[in-house]
């Protein structure tokens, strides 16, 4: 047990403060740790007196019938006096730091002291107090505020043994749900009757990649249950005592709440653990939802006073095992804390976390107890396909003059010192643009000047927390904007691009600073080595190859493709190659297109969903099949549909009709959507679903064909075909489902993608309108009565 665990468990009291800044501030305050280091243990030496830095402290002790051992490193040790010091860096005057912050770090060096006085030796028996020094270190100003105290040791072991018997209690109450996973987890069978065809295979692979800590990619057709696949091997291992966690990670909402669901389905089998969903901050704290409201300085009532009413809510918490939203908000209401800091108090002590991607592998949203290693805990990364392109954006980073300059206006009046710090970034991305003779330039390097300066705004921004008056509501997001920023700069490497854009915004040159990430394998495969084994699976997951290298799997990597279970015979796959889709030839060929959209949808009644590559093209498409036939129930999304719209649109495939709906490839109708029965009956995919020849894709092309890949195939080809998979695979979803699939573009004819269509999908390729027309009447008229 570490020094830094018991007191952070055990003895926190007050507020629940601001987050630091992460980043390159924290590697600053290491080096600055360094340099009070090597300053006091040279004036020891001039002054022929005995300072130790990073002095190992540590015994054993009995308590509740247990042993344990307490052990940690404290900073500064002066043997002389006797003198323990802890060195504390921050951006702020030592008065700004939070109460509750400064209990802590006293509390952690009491522990300290209680450790130098029980040595095992029992050297320092006779000593009756010592004393202890916390050196607050503003790194801003380059000062340092000191203060010492003198503790008997009867004041520090009381502290310590009250610390260690409240934490050795809890730790026999998770140690309790440990033998009830134990005992529920080996008897507990199968939630289904049966397995489906690939679900055990999956299932198998999945216990031994974890059990034997190797890395493992699943390529699993929806509709084989992968998430009940994945979760009940993890678990069994879990009771066995192979792995102490399972960390659940998705990309959307919808996969959180499957594997909320496969765990209900374990524990009406018989299981007993505990697991708590991490959700997105803004859609769970209660002053984001308008439950309550923050005060004059920009605090939340609910972080008030936030570590007096844990330890009650913790307790009431762990009683309950699966800790689902409605509970989490019930139990966070009723003690007045906020519902997401809740869940991240929990985090140490379950057996299964469910969160998205951001948590584990994002610099910025990365949280604590993900940084560390957890060579106990086991990744299941769910819908894997979608961490190529997210992760890319979790290391991309992007500042603007203009966003600069309007927030310097809005802090000017009672904020002059941020206001000034914005006004000299925006100064500093002039100068950035000042040499271009193009419109944008890339580079492989960062502009200094500008992160300077960009770590100067978030320092004076930092000196506001917690005082009156607040900033601008909008200064939080340039806040963040910044401290991205900041921390990708540090992180900027050869997987990198610097691209600087300008332009003219009326009389104001716009600059434009991005930090491309184009392949964030490096990245991801360092937080891997934190964990005991990543597993991966997803419905597309190919070729394997390709994503094994840009999810940063190692080389070794066991790797398994399974066939769909369900009859292939069920479906009519068709590839269309007389509609050209391509850009230039979409105004001629739309005639065509919408006369096949309404020949395919009119042989059967039903929901049909078209996709198209681009808003633009949708629209048009949808506008021309209106006008044309405006007797028939046509639906399109655009861009501007909320998330509550689009549950609206879903719900009303649920009523029975016939309807056509205009969707994105790759969108939010496209992806993570069960659409089970009569709720879909047809899929017509528009394109290849190539990304757009934006200059971002054209860098990722180069930087690819530059490590010995095929640039176009690594930048479009593959991730538009994983679009396609994705957007078919919403057809089936069941034994009982039917339908048609119609790929219109003549590129799936070539060698290209024939090599990447799974096996299941007997392809069909008529070679007209009439002959399409009499595949798909065949096909229905081959299904047996009623389906």
């Amino acid at each position: 047990m570490t020094v830094t665990a018991l007191a952070e468990f055990a003895c926190r009291v007050g507020d629940l403060s601001p987050g630091a800044v992460i980043g390159p501030s924290a590697r600053e305050g290491i080096r600055e740790h360094q340099k009070i280091q090597r300053a006091a243990v040279e004036e020891g030496e001039q002054a022929d007196d005995c300072v130790l830095a990073e002095v190992r402290l540590s015994n054993r002790f009995r308590i509740g019938g247990r042993e344990i051992r307490l052990g940690g490193r404290v900073d500064l040790l002066q043997v002389s006096v006797p003198l323990l010091c802890e060195i504390k860096t921050t951006l702020v005057p030592a008065d700004n730091v939070p109460e509750s912050q400064k209990s802590l770090q006293w509390a952690q060096l009491y522990l300290y002291g209680f450790l130098y006085l029980s040595e095992e030796s029992g050297s320092n028996a006779h000593l009756n107090d010592l004393e202890l020094e916390l050196i607050h270190v503003n790194m801003r100003a380059q000062t340092q505020e000191r203060e010492r105290r003198r503790v008997t040791r009867l004041e520090l072991e009381t502290h310590a043994y009250a610390a260690l018997e409240l934490y050795v209690s809890w730790l026999l109450r998770i140690a309790d749900w440990g033998a009830r996973l134990a005992d529920s987890a080996g008897p507990m069978t199968f939630p289904h009757a049966e397995f489906r065809a690939g679900q055990r295979d999956m299932a198998a692979a999945i216990y031994r990649s974890a059990r034997d800590a190797e890395a493992f990619m699943c390529e699993a057709p929806t509709g084989i249950g992968k998430t009940l696949s994945a979760l009940f091997p993890a678990i069994k291992l879990l009771g066995e005592g192979g792995i102490e966690q399972v960390i659940y990670l998705t990309a959307k909402v919808a996969g959180r709440l499957s594997a909320l669901q496969a765990l209900k389905q374990m524990q009406q089998s018989g299981l007993v653990l505990t697991a708590v969903q991490i959700r997105a901050k803004q859609s769970s704290c209660f002053c984001s939802i308008g439950r309550c409201e923050q005060d004059d300085t920009g605090r939340c009532p609910m972080t008030l006073g936030f570590f007096d009413r844990l330890p009650a809510a913790r307790d009431e918490l762990l009683q309950c095992g699966i800790m689902t939203d409605a509970l989490l908000d019930e139990i966070a209401w009723q003690h007045q804390l906020c519902p997401f800091e809740l869940a991240l108090q929990m985090l140490p002590w379950v057996q299964v976390v469910i969160a998205d991607y951001n948590y584990v592998f994002d610099p910025l949203v990365r949280l604590a107890y993900f940084a560390e290693p957890r060579k106990d805990a086991v990744l299941l990364i769910d819908e894997a396909h979608n961490l190529v392109d997210r992760s890319r954006s979790m290391f991309s980073a992007k500042l603007s003059r203009t966003e600069c300059m309007t927030q310097a206006a809005l802090c000017k009046a009672q904020h002059p010192a941020v206001s000034k710090a914005l006004d000299k970034l925006a100064r500093a991305l002039v100068k950035c643009g000042s040499d271009l003779q193009t419109p944008n330039c890339v580079k492989d390097t960062v502009d200094g000047s500008v992160s300077r300066a960009a770590a100067q705004v978030i320092e004076a921004i930092s000196a506001t927390f917690g005082l009156s008056p607040v900033l601008p509501e909008s200064s939080g997001e340039i806040f963040r904007t910044l401290c991205r920023f900041v921390v990708i700069s540090d992180l900027f490497g050869e997987n990198h691009r610097c691209v600087i854009d300008q332009s003219q915004a009326g009389r104001r040159k716009e600059i434009s600073l991005t930090l491309y990430c184009l392949d964030a394998s490096t990245a991801l495969l360092k937080q891997y080595r934190l964990f005991r084994t990543p597993i991966v699976f997803s419905a597309t997951l190919r070729p394997g190859t390709f994503y094994r290298d840009a999810l940063g799997l190692p080389d070794s990597t066991k790797h398994l493709q399974l066939v769909s279970p369900f009859d292939p015979d069920r479906v009519c796959h068709c590839i269309v190659d007389w509609v050209d889709t391509r850009y230039r030839k979409r105004e001629s060929s739309m005639s065509a297109l919408v006369d096949l959209i309404h020949q395919a949808c009119a042989l059967r009644p039903g929901n049909y969903l078209v996709f198209f590559p681009s808003y633009a093209y949708l629209n048009q498409a949808c506008n021309t099949y209106r006008s044309l036939h405006p007797q028939e129930e046509v639906w399109q999304q655009s861009p501007e549909q909320t998330r509550e719209q689009h549950q609206e649109t879903i719900t009303r495939l649920e009523q029975p009709g016939h309807r056509i709906g205009f969707a994105i490839l790759g969108g939010v109708f496209g992806e993570g959507i069960d659409y089970a029965g009569e709720r879909l009956v047809g899929v017509i995919v528009v394109s290849a679903g190539l990304p757009g020849l934006d200059p971002q894709n054209q860098l990722m092309s180069e930087h690819y064909q530059a490590r010995g890949h095929d640039g176009y195939d690594f930048a479009y080809r593959y991730p538009g075909f994983t679009r396609v998979l994705q957007t078919v695979g919403r057809l089936i979803r069941n034994e009982s489902d039917s339908g048609v699939v119609l790929l219109v573009d003549d590129r799936f004819k070539q060698g290209f993608y024939q090599g990447l269509f799974p096996d299941h999908w007997h392809l069909r390729r008529p070679a007209s309108p009439e002959k399409i027309v009499q595949e798909l009447q065949q096909f229905w008229n081959s299904l047996p009565a009623g389906s």
